[in-house]
């Protein structure tokens, strides 16, 4: 992927919105929370921001992805189109989330698609060697992005260790405790999942039917589990939904 075109002058990134917004969110991550000031600016220095229609492909599947991406505004997509034409989806990325540690590292093509979902989705990007020239400098930012790998390989073995004999509704329920504890926000009346998800992203995404999720998402609905929205989750009992992954 060719970056020279997109990159801008630093000095321009610091007087935009994003510069601002990207610095806040890059300083709560996790791994670069820890990080010194003058490491995060030194990669906000190098970095530019990407804006993306809805449904814009910011890259593909064995696309050479050398950089460090986060997302600034709206969300990202990461899904495989399988052979028989069914999405599977791995994962949505919001606000403040990361990417591209792996490509950076083994120099490999992605491994998935990358696709806005929303209209005014902006990403902020940092080519790669950029990043690996900074970690010389800056012993920090080689541990965040270990805690970032770490954190992600854990949701990773989390999703594997899910047993496809389970119920669907006990594989529903232990997605979105892994969502709540992501993008939970807690009300009054239960956990907001922050992220918008429809009842097809679900069933890409455990690999069903939208008819079964549908009368899985009822199910847990009819237990006093959920309230169910427009692409809205409240999950109106945690403790419940736990003990609904073991039964």
């Amino acid at each position: 992927m060719d970056f020279a075109k997109e990159t801008v002058d630093p000095s321009q990134l610091r007087r935009d919105s994003h510069f601002i917004l990207a610095r806040s969110l890059l300083g709560r991550a996790i791994g670069f929370k820890l990080c010194k000031s003058e490491t995060l600016d030194a990669l906000m220095s190098e970095a530019f921001t990407k804006s993306l229609s809805k449904s814009e492909i910011l890259a593909h599947h064995g696309d050479d992805f050398d950089c460090l991406c986060m997302v600034l505004e709206g969300s990202l997509e990461v899904s495989n189109l399988r052979r028989d034409g069914h999405r599977h989806l791995i994962h949505f990325m919001q606000p403040g989330d990361l990417l591209g540690f792996i490509n950076m590292l083994d120099g490999q093509g992605l491994v998935n698609d990358l696709i806005s979902r929303f209209a005014d989705t902006t990403v902020l990007m940092v080519p790669g060697d950029k990043v690996r020239s900074l970690r010389q400098k800056f012993p920090d930012l080689s541990t965040a992005i270990e805690m970032q790998i770490a954190f992600r390989s854990r949701l990773l073995y989390e999703r594997l260790a899910a047993d496809p004999s389970m119920p669907l509704e006990n594989r529903l329920a232990k997605l979105l405790l892994t969502l709540s504890n992501l993008y939970g926000l807690q009300r009054d009346d239960g956990v907001l999942l922050d992220v918008r998800i429809s009842q097809a992203d679900l069933a890409d995404w455990l690999g069903v039917s939208r008819q079964r999720i549908n009368s899985a998402t009822q199910l847990l609905k009819q237990e006093g589990l959920l309230n169910l929205g427009y692409s809205s989750i409240i999950i109106k009992d945690i403790d419940a939904l736990k003990l609904r992954t073991s039964v």
